[in-house]
């Protein structure tokens, strides 16, 4: 019996974290001003697929060299970042999913409408004078139907 409330404990606990989960806009959370506040809880944000992998001439920052996939995403109905590579490439925000579970995503198309709960990683670009850069590290991707 004693392990029949330990297992429906673990259950509960579970089941409200996942309710605490606030839901929070694309552009707010992927703003380095406001990033910072969801880098130790998850948040759950509505986006749209861009692509798999980096835009050419991006610098890779050390924290995401092994063990992710990398995507990009737009915000829902919205247009690619204003920012864009050396080469005039346009881009997404960049997301990181765990390399084992790069499947989630590799069969999306551009354009795919997605709900995604996971953290912020913030990191000071030095090559670009300290900018802070916003990455998405996430927990939990579903398509909205």
């Amino acid at each position: 019996m004693k392990r029949l409330t330990t297992i429906f404990a673990i259950l509960l606990a579970g089941l409200a974290a996942h309710a605490e989960v606030a839901t929070e806009s694309f552009t707010r959370v992927m703003n380095p001003v406001y990033a910072k506040n969801f880098a130790e809880k998850p948040v759950q944000i509505d986006a749209e697929f861009y692509q798999l992998g980096l835009p050419k001439f991006y610098r890779i920052p050390p924290f995401m060299k092994e063990g992710y996939c990398i995507f990009q995403c737009t915000r829902i109905g919205g247009k690619e970042s204003e920012l864009s590579t050396l080469n005039g490439e346009v881009y997404g925000e960049v997301f990181l999913i765990e390399e084992s579970r790069k499947a989630e995503v590799e069969s999306l198309a551009k354009g795919s409408k997605l709900t995604i709960i996971g953290k912020t990683k913030s990191y000071a670009n030095p090559l670009a004078f300290g900018k802070e850069e916003v990455y998405f590290i996430v927990e939990s991707i579903s398509p909205i139907k």
